[in-house]
């Protein structure tokens, strides 16, 4: 265990009283994005099982999602690869690390690792979803809008009994929920009019209604039916609460608006999105993705 310390040790940077000192990432557009401090000693307590039972596969996994909760990815990251190395079949290590180089803003690596996940378990809907990410950071639509249509092609027949790689307690695209169906299709209808299938994309909203049983995902659920017309903008970035909510939900609106040659509203509503402390959200870094690649930059006269 002592070479595990020393290279998890050498992975971090300056840590004073539980709180890393140094930021975890610069966004594209230079802003730099920190961990939250860890008073409970959550990784402390999931390290110490680890020190104790060894490097078996879930307590590695466990000290390094005990670390994502803090956002401390400088750590986590080189878990999941040890993880990788010890345990090169189970999925959940690569997946991981593919999510977390996602948030630090990595996207090549990211694609590489979610692209190796789907090797491994591709009936996947967690992987399915962050593959799709990957190629849409990258600005790769078309592939992004077919990763997301190949799951939800799958998700009104019943799961089978054994699906190759995918744990357990982990999603398939076979027999999607509510909540796990409206967040495929958000991405993959931004991703397919990215990529110029308009009418591909109104299709996917043919499946989205008010009576839907969305329970966690009601930003993107709240998006689709802004797209559909169901919703106002006004109803759609109204009383989003805290959390993810808002860079979630106005991301949608401001993609919608920019497609629908609203450039001004659009980036309205990005430079607002990135300013939001919640850096490791999706909409987020889909916002300054957008802003980086001067999405909102002053035409040149």
């Amino acid at each position: 265990m002592r070479g595990l310390w020393i290279w998890i040790g050498l992975a971090g940077s300056t840590v004073l009283f539980g709180q890393r000192t140094e930021p975890e990432v610069y966004s594209p557009l230079g802003k730099a994005y920190f961990a939250r401090p860890d008073a409970a000693g959550v990784i402390a307590q999931a390290d110490r099982a680890l020190a104790v039972g060894g490097e078996k596969a879930d307590l590695l996994l466990a000290s390094g999602r005990a670390r994502d909760q803090f956002l401390r990815f400088g750590e986590s990251i080189p878990l999941y690869t040890r993880g990788m190395q010890l345990f090169p079949e189970d999925v959940r290590f690569v997946r991981y690390r593919g999510h977390r180089l996602l948030s630090t803003r990595r996207f090549d690596a990211a694609l590489a690792d979610l692209k190796a996940a789907a090797g491994l378990a591709p009936a996947s809907f967690d992987v399915s979803y962050h593959l799709g990410l990957a190629y849409y950071l990258r600005g790769d639509y078309n592939h992004a809008a077919r990763e997301y249509t190949r799951c939800l092609a799958l998700s009104d027949k019943p799961r089978p009994e054994f699906l190759r790689g995918v744990p357990g307690d982990w999603r398939s695209c076979y027999a999607l929920d509510d909540d796990s169906r409206v967040a495929l299709t958000d991405w993959a209808y931004r991703a397919l009019r990215r990529a110029g299938k308009h009418v591909e994309a109104k299709a996917l909203l043919e499946r989205i209604r008010e009576s839907m049983a969305v329970k966690e995902n009601t930003s993107y659920w709240k998006a689709l039916l802004f797209y559909k017309g169901v919703r106002s903008e006004e109803l759609t970035l109204g009383g989003q609460g805290n959390g993810n909510a808002p860079a979630t939900i106005g991301y949608g609106v401001a993609v919608f608006h920019r497609l629908e040659g609203r450039p001004e509203r659009a980036c309205q509503l990005l430079q607002r999105i990135v300013n939001d402390e919640n850096w490791t959200t999706f909409g987020l870094i889909g916002a300054e993705t957008d802003l980086a690649r001067g999405l909102c930059a002053p035409a040149k006269k």
